[in-house]
Parts: C-alpha cells; structure tokens; sequence
C-alpha cells in the first residue's frame, strides 16, 4: 500500500477517534446535566415539603397529624434513590428517618434543610455558573426565612406564654423579614403576630391559627420562584 494512503488512513482515524470521544464527552455532559436538573426539582419538592413536615411538627391535632402522615409518605418517596454520591453530593437522605421518627424535633429539620439549601446552590452554580447569590438559591433561603417563622410560632402557640428563647428568634426573624418584604401582607402578618402571640401575656393564637396564618403566602412565594422548568408542587 502507497504511503501516502497509509497515511491517510491514519489521519482519518485519528480524526475518527477524535470526534467519536468528543461526541461520547458531549453525551456523558448532556446525561450529567439533566441529572443534575432533576436533582435540582427534586431538591426544590423535598425543602418545601421538609418545611411543612416542620411547621406540622408541633401539631397534635387529627387533621394535621394526618397532613403529616401524608408529607412523610411523600417524602419517603423523594428520599428514595437520592442520587447524592453519583453526583458528588451528601447523604442527605440518612437523616429522613430520625424526622420521620421525632416531627417536633425543630433543630434537626433546620440542620437538613440547611444542608439541602446549599445543595440547591451547589447545582445551581453547575448549571448556571455566575449567578450565585442572585438566583434561585438565593429566593430559597430567604423563603426559608419565612418558613422559618412559620415553625417557631406553631411552636411557640403551644406555651402559655411564648417562652423567652423562641421570643427572641422570632423577634429577630421579624426584624429581618419587615427590612426586606415591605409589600403586602406581610407587614399585617407580622403586627399580628408580634401582639398575638409574641408579646401577648397569653397566646390569642393556636399552632393551628400560627400555620394557616403564613402558609398560604409561603405557597405564594413557592410558586414564584425563578425556577427553569416545572416548580415544585404543593
């Protein structure tokens, strides 16, 4: 065979091996970021439900009590399969039992709702490199600031007085949410608690009257964040 055709040859593989990798890396990428967006819509389904599942937690009611069990089915199915170490994130979902287990326990579901806060903003600087602090990430956390507050009054309803501890996180929540949600009604929804509860010398609020007061604004905010694609559900 002429040298000039062996030679050929060898650069037209070489060029076939060449587009046939690059072709492979634009698939595994392609594959990569739609798990990485999946993961994302989930991560958005668990925080929202993990806030209600908290917000319940200090419930005792039936109908809350049934609303719970609903969420915890729910989120049993969320947890399931938690893509965590393919995608170079955190076992989360090792900590869903012991919520499962204690509702109440307010501290532990604000630990796993931080953790998964920043796994939000860890995907959204994957796919959208740039725009930490400015995006969805962060309308989370400042949603989960008035999710926040919505768990702390449930709680705080169930005292005869709102103990000093949960007076001060709920002041200092208050604080931050009338600096920067000035539009209704979130204005009226902080008068109310703060005579209502926070410094009434006895609660004119149930945890009952405490969730309903917030969620459906929270829903509100829900269904407003900048989120590509679909939104989480209610």
């Amino acid at each position: 065979m002429e040298p000039q055709i062996i030679l050929a040859l060898a650069l037209a593989l070489t060029f076939l091996g060449q587009w046939l990798t690059g072709r492979a890396s634009r698939r595994h990428r392609h594959t990569l970021a739609e798990l990485e967006r999946a993961t994302l819509q989930r991560c958005l389904a668990l925080l929202q439900a993990l806030q209600k599942h908290r917000g319940l937690g200090a419930q005792q009611d039936l109908a809350s009590s049934c609303q719970r069990r609903a969420l915890a089915r729910q989120l049993d199915q969320l947890w399931l399969n938690w893509p965590g170490p393919s995608l170079r994130l955190p076992a989360l979902q090792q900590q869903w039992p012991h919520l499962r287990r204690k509702p109440a326990d307010f501290a532990a579901h604000c630990q796993v709702i931080e953790a998964l806060l920043t796994v939000i903003e860890q995907l959204e600087a994957r796919l959208h490199p740039g725009q930490q602090g400015q995006g969805l990430g962060q309308a989370c956390r400042t949603l989960e600031d008035l999710a926040r507050l919505r768990g702390l009054a449930v709680r705080a309803a169930n005292y005869q007085r709102c103990p000093a501890p949960l007076q001060a996180q709920l002041r200092e929540l208050c604080q931050q949410l009338a600096a920067t949600h000035r539009d209704e009604p979130m204005p009226g929804l902080l008068r109310r608690l703060q005579q209502d509860l926070i410094e009434a010398a006895q609660p004119r609020l149930t945890p009952l009257d405490c969730f309903a007061l917030f969620t459906p604004l929270i829903e509100q905010r829900w269904q407003g964040l900048p989120v590509p694609g679909s939104t989480a559900t209610t």
